[in-house]
């Protein structure tokens, strides 16, 4: 299931957005979550009432609050970095405007159906998953948390701590089962002590990686080749 919002003031806009999504997702026999908003105030709500959105289509020209300031907001006091966003324009200079926001693309109006397509078979290239949920014991239990809210597993003495954007936590188990289990679309193992989300990377660098949170993870020479091939397999799909 694909979580899909679309923000934008004009009606027609959102409609369009929806009905290409819609019909493309029936032709290919994907599931989507589609909701609609029609200003910054009311997208906000649903988020922070919401957890697992993939994808933010987001026009800058709302009549509250500045589309920019939404990703800012997102990105920086909420942290959020799960939600991929998609601006949208009809002036092509707010482009070098957004960096900070760090979007996954920009669309100028007037859309049409293959822009929109292609940014959402982008998106399912770079960040499509094939599990939504990672498993782990507590005790007897068996707990899960949504995968796309997991930023890296860390080893903590006995204990593997999962670090999300709004907490921490504890689980048993041996780092090295958890390198060969983890079946998470986009988790690199990087390190014998680290697991990472790269959609949580703000930085890849020669021997550590910055995480979005500041967190610098680093990369063991026994992950080195492995790593930075796959680093410039995703720069390539991202130009694609």
């Amino acid at each position: 299931m694909f979580n899909i919002l679309i923000c934008d003031d004009e009606p027609v806009t959102c409609s369009y957005i929806e009905d290409t999504l819609c019909n493309y997702a029936q032709k290919n026999g994907i599931a989507m979550n589609i909701e609609i908003f029609y200003t910054g105030k009311a997208l906000f709500g649903y988020i922070n009432q919401n957890s697992g959105t993939d994808l933010l289509f987001l026009d800058i020209a709302l009549p509250d609050i500045n589309g920019a300031d939404i990703g800012k907001e997102l990105r920086k006091n909420i942290n959020n970095e799960t939600i991929q966003i998609v601006f949208i324009s009809a002036k092509e200079k707010y482009a070098m405007q957004l960096f900070k926001a760090r979007p996954f693309d920009f669309l100028i109006k007037p859309l049409d159906t293959d822009m929109i397509i292609d940014v959402f078979e982008n998106y399912r290239s770079v960040y499509g998953r094939t599990q939504n949920y990672f498993e782990y014991k507590v005790g007897k239990s068996t707990e899960k948390i949504i995968a796309s809210e997991i930023m890296y597993f860390m080893c903590d003495q006995r204990k593997i701590c999962i670090v999300t954007n709004k907490e921490k936590r504890y689980f048993y188990e041996n780092m090295k089962e958890l390198h060969k289990r983890i079946s998470l679309e986009g988790f690199w193992s990087v390190h014998f002590s680290y697991i990472i989300s790269v959609g949580y990377v703000k930085l890849f660098k020669k021997k550590e990686i910055i995480m979005c949170d500041d967190s610098r993870i680093p990369i063991s020479n026994a992950y080195k080749k492995e790593i930075t091939k796959k680093i410039m397999q995703l720069n390539e799909e991202k130009k694609e």
